[in-house]
């Protein structure tokens, strides 16, 4: 294996957050296509929906920067900050884009002519509970991390 794919995958919080983002993309596509009954590849990939992966990445960092390098280090306090803009982003100016796109697209469709893969994108932030429900699955991921390969 090369060096550097072994000091990547020493960072245990880098690895922390990869696993919060996937975990909750994961869970977020199986609700999604359960709900539509049918498999809904995008949603494994989009932004938007349940849980919040952008919660769950910067809560699992915030979580193990915590642990690692204490609540008193520098590093805690910028993923601190971190993860306070993620989470305010996602709850109320990415939500609130996705609701302007809502209306925008509504006013778009009573023109018949439109093509509705030109319709803007609906799905863009999150809801609270979105938001935490991603929290707590990136705490959970960073604690079983913790106690699995670090404590």
């Amino acid at each position: 294996m090369p060096e550097f794919i072994k000091i990547i995958f020493s960072n245990h919080i880098l690895n922390t957050g990869v696993l919060a983002w996937f975990f909750a993309q994961t869970i977020k596509g199986i609700i999604a296509s359960v709900q539509a009954k049918k498999i809904l590849i995008d949603r494994f990939f989009g932004s938007g929906g349940m849980p919040s992966s952008h919660s769950s990445l910067v809560t699992s960092v915030l979580t193990m920067v915590f642990l690692i390098c204490g609540v008193t280090s520098a590093e805690f306090a910028i993923a601190a900050v971190f993860w306070f803009v993620t989470t305010y982003d996602a709850a109320n100016v990415r939500y609130a884009v996705g609701e302007q796109a809502k209306i925008i697209n509504q006013i778009i469709l009573i023109d018949e002519r439109v093509e509705r893969e030109k319709l803007f994108k609906e799905l863009m932030g999150h809801t609270k509970t979105e938001i935490f429900f991603g929290c707590l699955l990136g705490l959970a991921i960073a604690l079983i991390y913790w106690t699995l390969f670090i404590h």
